[in-house]
């Protein structure tokens, strides 16, 4: 009696085990091979279901009639050799093997599952299987070894041509898959021979749990890979939709590059022919070479901002932090004040702030000044005014100041539709050729890039024709080592330099002579270098002393304007080696300058040469 009770919970479990992954296999049918395991996951489920009521006949816990006892073995040994067909069936078809490909041989594969379903019918009459005796007990037939050998013909047949099919296609994982899988059927195959009893469904559930685990973690593997080639594609796209957007903004700046190019380079051109045509007329010859100069400021602007743009979207831009006096951003001051005068427009500054000395980056803190008051001054009509005012707000941050700097002006202002653009490249308000100027588009674009790399905000208002208020806020480390240099005042001086001996090193002739003719109109004499070699021989073969400084272009043939310095600094004669070095080059970023000091320059130059600045440049070095 245990016997019987433990052999139906061991039919049970198998029953509860199938119904799980049959459920799990519906949830899966989109995949075409669990698909087709399913078949024999619900093939063995029937079988069991019809096990069950047979085992309990068997054992005599029930009693049925003849004909229902009869009918369920019938059931039993079909749905038997069903399953190890259905088994047999799935691997063949993972293998593409024979029995799927030619149709004769699916024919064939049918019979023992024929043969099984006949000899089952006509036991009702010949007994050769089994059969059911007066007291509706089952008895074996002279042919019961068949229902053994039929259904393990499949499985005899699957075992083989698992292991063809690894060594003939060299697939050893999936041959030792379906080696391992069909072990437990095997096993089983040979106790139920031996011993009889259900042995064979045991193994083939075993069987059946190892091959849905593998297909899961197949399923999962597929995923997986999906996942990865998604990623793969998302990525190959946005890399696309980067390099659409690139090309476009690429095409953008070119288109605008061009324009704004053009624009100045044709008024170069047209005043350059007509100056030529009328140099006896002062009055226009002086109208054509003011807008000749301004034309090229323009295009100068134009060609700073544009590497400036480039440095910063590139990421090579640093902030250079240095204590400074807040007094000195007057110099901003007077650099518009002589423009704002001649245009009529009331120019007012007003620094109001505790904390006077602050460590910040100087140069950048300018550019973002002049960027806005440049844009207010060309933006604006006679008669306007534009007021600058710096204060100090609280600052919760122990040991720093929160500095706002307001720019605003009564000028033509901007429409709300191009105040959420006037950040972006290349951006211009259509109105603003009311004030007959014309800006690059990139000044804003840079102030704002600026400002977010110093950690700070801006905001703009504006409305047509009552003007435009920037507002700009940063916070800065308060300093305690900068003496109050006080206000900068505007220098407005004729330099002289009668008597004072220099050496330009400057291989490129035009460049060349356009500063030796400024130096000798302040009463310099000059010798000229073509390179760097030229230029330390022409020191060491002159008395020290008898140069005052040198004037040193840094790229040039043959040795370049660092090197030249650095040897320079090293002569053996003091008197030459601390000679002041002025650099005078067309690399005009904050990373030259600081290049250029530290090779044991003086001073430095950008090009192209504005003759005050040379001059005042100069005037420093010489006083010290």
């Amino acid at each position: 009696m245990t016997q019987h009770l433990q052999t139906m919970m061991c039919e049970y479990t198998i029953l509860i085990i199938m119904l799980y992954i049959g459920v799990r296999c519906l949830n899966q049918r989109n995949n075409k091979i669990i698909r087709s395991f399913s078949h024999f996951v619900f093939g063995v489920i029937a079988f069991q279901i019809i096990n069950i009521p047979v085992r309990m006949v068997d054992a005599g816990l029930v009693r049925m009639p003849a004909a229902v006892v009869f009918v369920l073995n019938c059931g039993f040994m079909i749905a038997e050799t069903f399953v190890t067909y259905e088994w047999f069936y799935f691997f063949e078809s993972i293998q593409n093997s024979l029995f799927v490909e030619k149709k004769i041989i699916r024919a064939l594969r049918s019979i023992p599952l024929v043969l099984m379903i006949v000899l089952c019918v006509v036991s009702w009459w010949t007994g050769w299987l089994f059969y059911v005796d007066d007291t509706g007990m089952y008895r074996r037939g002279a042919l019961f070894a068949l229902q053994v050998v039929l259904p393990y013909t499949y499985v005899f047949v699957t075992l083989v041509s698992a292991i063809v099919y690894s060594i003939t296609r060299r697939e050893k994982r999936s041959a030792v898959i379906i080696t391992i899988a069909l072990i437990p059927a095997l096993i089983c195959s040979v106790l139920q021979i031996v011993a009889g009893g259900s042995y064979v469904l045991a193994g083939l559930t075993l069987s059946a749990m190892f091959v849905y685990i593998e297909l899961c973690m197949e399923d999962i593997r597929k995923v997986e890979k999906l996942e990865v080639i998604e990623k793969a594609n998302h990525e190959l796209e946005n890399a696309l939709d980067m390099a659409n957007k690139a090309n476009n903004a690429k095409t953008v700046f070119l288109n605008s590059m061009s324009h704004d190019i053009r624009t100045p380079m044709n008024a170069i051109i047209g005043f350059t022919d007509l100056l030529n045509d009328n140099l006896s007329d002062q009055d226009k010859a002086r109208d054509y070479i003011a807008k000749i100069r301004s034309s090229s400021d323009y295009l100068l602007s134009l060609i700073n901002n544009v590497l400036e743009m480039a440095r910063i979207e590139s990421g090579k831009t640093e902030l250079d932090e240095s204590s400074i006096s807040l007094k000195s951003l007057d110099s901003v001051y007077w650099l518009f004040e002589s423009q704002m005068k001649e245009k009529n427009i009331d120019f007012t500054w007003n620094v109001n702030v505790k904390h006077n000395n602050i460590l910040c980056d100087v140069v950048k803190i300018k550019e973002i000044l002049m960027n806005i008051i440049n844009n207010a001054y060309k933006y604006s009509l006679p008669g306007d005014s534009v007021a600058v005012k710096i204060d100090e707000l609280p600052c919760d941050r122990d040991g720093y100041v929160r500095i706002r700097t307001v720019v605003s002006d009564t000028g033509i202002g901007m429409s709300e539709d191009f105040l959420e653009h006037i950040f972006e490249d290349f951006s211009r308000e259509q109105t603003s050729t009311e004030s007959g100027q014309f800006g690059t588009g990139l000044g804003m674009a840079i102030v704002k890039k600026i400002v977010d790399l110093m950690g700070g905000d801006i905001d703009v208002q504006s409305e047509p024709g009552k003007g435009t208020t920037f507002t700009v806020t940063l916070e800065h480390r308060i300093s305690q080592n900068v003496e109050d240099a006080g206000s900068v005042e505007k220098r407005n001086e004729d330099y002289s330099f009668e008597g004072r001996r220099i050496i330009l090193a400057e291989d490129n002739d035009l460049n060349a002579e356009i500063t030796m003719t400024i130096l000798a109109g302040a009463g310099m004499e000059v010798d000229r270098a073509a390179d760097g070699i030229q230029c330390i021989d022409m020191l060491e073969k002159a008395e020290p002393g008898y140069y005052d400084l040198i004037l040193m272009d840094i790229q040039m043939p043959n040795m370049d304007g660092y090197k030249a310095t650095m040897i320079i600094r090293k002569l053996d004669d003091r008197r030459l080696a601390d000679i002041p070095i002025i650099a005078m080059t067309a690399n005009a970023f904050n990373e030259d300058r600081k290049k250029a000091f530290e090779v044991g320059m003086n001073g430095y130059i950008a090009k192209p040469i504005s003759a005050e600045d040379l001059k005042m440049t100069l005037a420093g070095i010489v006083e010290e």
